[in-house]
């Protein structure tokens, strides 16, 4: 999670600048659309969530069944 939170951060911030009136519509689309980079930051962000609340469960699930 931690990976995918710092990869996620380089990739948004490597050298984009705003929008501008004065880009085309092209332009404004390429940069809106987020690259593989942003895209697999957000996979592995939400893996790490993932594995996280399986593990919150499975924690909860054994106490409960050692009573």
């Amino acid at each position: 999670m931690i990976v995918g939170v710092i990869l996620f951060t380089l990739t948004a911030n490597s050298g984009r600048r705003g929008i501008s009136h004065k880009m085309s519509d092209k332009e404004i689309i390429r940069r809106m659309q987020g690259g593989w980079g942003e895209m697999i930051a957000r996979i592995l962000i939400f893996l790490g969530g993932a594995v996280i609340l399986v593990s919150i469960i499975w924690r909860i699930v054994r106490i409960i069944a050692s009573y």
